[in-house]
């Protein structure tokens, strides 16, 4: 039976036979539309799997550039998920296929070639040991039409914040699938498509490609992006003012710096881009020291690095950034644990010492080598205590403490953190835009309590679950996150209707969210410790979190979730999400 908008089949490939195969995305694309939720469907048949998988929407709509990575995270043995954009997830599908699903484990250093419908498993001895950049720059020599996914030294290395690289801006960051593609030796997967991907109504699709688009550049978000390549540092200062990382005060000279890296960004970025068919444009192209590398405006990456390493000199700050994305490691639990380090005296904050300490993680040399194995480890080895998220898992950008939305999330989160659910969340930008924040609580949960960071409200849990599920539904159909949060959900059901003739209301994708959410839920608690818990830190010091209020929005967000008061699912929950299978 023939698929509209989906290319109706997931490649397999068992890295340990060397042998390759065809599933149907049919299966499971009427309970779990693709990316995010095919993949996590996926996981519980396999939890060895490491699986890529786009969306119905990617390719076919503004921001339709996203394909989710997922894989049982080595950092804290529950689902790992990561989404990502850039030109690869649309190369798969004109290749012919919504996914691929790798297991196994090669005896040699390999990496996946995919030319339509031709698949092989290649050597890459010549490749080993080169960083994500130089991969990339190495596989598509000449041929700038082959997209890439890849690992660097990191990965290799299993290192577990490694990420997945898709070119030199792209990355698959959270929870360690570098190091999941690292212990497959699998160090790259490398596409060209020239297939086509059929729409069921071109004629409406064209209409509410236009709708969405307009959405898309007439919201905050696009204007945002339109100046904000030179003011983003000076921004996030101000959105998450004082509170950063590991520390207990602010820093001194955070607003010096902040200064300092407008005017860098200001003399040297040359223009702006963006991912496959997205008119955001939210990456910044920086053209400094005879290179030119693109930024990513909207994740804070490059404030964590002046901020939490207390950078002043920009241009260091760029070269640390620099670091990180050529090695294909995750920018925030990167800084992270070298803001833990240098609370033991193993590294200088604000100096070149960040740039051979990360070294030392990525080739995980000497006695440190424990530091390769993420902040929560590091903090058992040396009695330290650190900062960290369910599972052991770095925070996001900033301290969690004064924002209790994200405290919630990060304590519940099933895969990836708090990125992967509040991203946008208005509580993060209510101390710059206040009215916009409360108006936007109002609108969603008819509570401006909401969007007040410090509020324990139970209309604050109503809105994060909210939240969470427009995250999955983005992650799910194959499209930016941003993009979807600026634009009425009945236009992306509209869209669906439009690309896979499969009708669908708002009210059903909401249901679908609920459905995947809970699918993560029971993985996690079948094959992982799943306790909801944050570092002891976190309710300590001046600043900190209350435990018994925090224990009370976390039982009214398992109750929103038909989960019983320990956080498990309950029969009736899988029974009437159609994951009765599961009971």
């Amino acid at each position: 039976m023939e698929m509209f908008g989906y290319t109706g089949k997931i490649l397999f490939v068992d890295l340990s036979s060397k042998t390759v195969r065809m599933e149907p995305t049919e299966k499971y694309a009427r309970k779990f539309l693709g990316g995010r939720g095919i993949a996590t469907r996926i996981l519980h048949e396999d939890p060895d799997a490491l699986i890529f998988m786009t969306g119905p929407l990617t390719s076919f709509v503004p921001s339709g550039s996203r394909m989710d990575v997922v894989a049982v995270s080595p950092a804290t043995r529950l689902i790992g998920g990561s989404s990502t954009g850039g030109e690869f997830p649309s190369a798969l599908k004109f290749a012919g296929y919504d996914g691929i699903v790798v297991t196994g484990k090669a005896d040699e250093p390999v990496y996946l070639r995919i030319e339509n419908e031709k698949v092989s498993i290649e050597s890459a001895e010549g490749i080993w040991g080169l960083n994500a950049f130089e991969t990339i720059d190495t596989l598509t020599k000449g041929h700038p039409d082959l997209k890439v996914a890849c690992i660097g030294r990191a990965g290799e290395n299993g290192v577990k914040f490694a990420g997945i690289s898709f070119s030199h801006r792209n990355l698959a960051s959270r929870g360690g699938l570098g190091a999941v593609m690292g212990a497959k030796k699998l160090k790259a997967i490398l596409v060209h498509g020239t297939r086509g991907v059929s729409p069921y109504n071109p004629l409406e699709l064209m209409s509410v490609f236009g709708e969405i688009q307009e959405s898309i550049t007439n919201s905050g978000e696009f204007l945002r992006f339109k100046d904000w390549h030179v003011n983003f540092v000076p921004t996030i200062l101000r959105l998450r003012m004082p509170y950063f990382g590991d520390y207990e005060t602010e820093w001194e000279k955070a607003e010096e710096a902040a200064m300092k890296a407008k005017k860098f960004f200001e003399e040297h970025t040359v223009g702006r881009a963006s991912c496959f068919s997205c008119p955001l444009r939210c990456w910044g192209i920086v053209e400094h020291d005879g290179e030119t590398l693109p930024i990513n405006l909207c994740q804070g990456t490059f404030p964590a690095v002046t901020f939490t390493l207390e950078t002043e000199d920009p241009e260091l700050a760029w070269r640390i950034y620099r670091k990180c994305q050529s090695e294909g490691l995750d920018m925030m639990s990167t800084v992270a644990v070298v803001a833990y380090a240098s609370r033991l005296g193993k590294v200088k904050l604000g100096s070149e010492e960040i740039l051979d300490f990360i070294e030392k993680i990525v080739k995980r040399e000497g006695e440190d080598d424990v530091f390769a194995e993420g902040i929560k480890r590091a903090s058992e080895h040396f009695g330290v205590p650190a900062v960290y998220v369910k599972g052991g898992m770095e925070s996001w950008s900033s301290d969690i403490r004064p924002f209790v939305g994200s405290a919630l999330i990060s304590a519940v989160a099933d895969s990836g953190g708090v990125n992967r659910a509040l991203y946008g969340f208005p509580e993060f930008y209510y101390y710059i835009k206040k009215e916009q924040a409360e108006r936007m609580a109002e609108m969603f949960v008819g509570d401006v309590e909401a969007a007040y960071p410090w509020s324990y409200s139970e209309s604050k849990v109503r809105f994060a679950v909210l939240w969470e599920n427009l995250h999955i539904i983005a992650d799910s159909l194959g499209v930016c996150v941003i993009a979807l949060l600026t634009t009425p959900l009945k236009l992306w059901a509209k869209a669906f209707n439009a690309v896979t003739g499969e009708g669908i209301t708002e009210d059903e994708l909401m249901r679908t969210a609920e459905r995947i959410r809970t699918l993560e839920r029971v993985f996690n608690l079948s094959h992982g410790d799943g306790k909801d818990e944050l570092s002891p830190r976190l309710f300590k010091g001046e600043v900190k979190l209350d435990k018994e209020k925090l224990e009370g929005m976390k039982r009214l967000y398992y109750s929103l979730r038909g989960w019983d008061e320990n956080g498990i699912p309950t029969r009736e929950t899988l029974e009437k999400l159609g994951l009765g299978d599961l009971a």
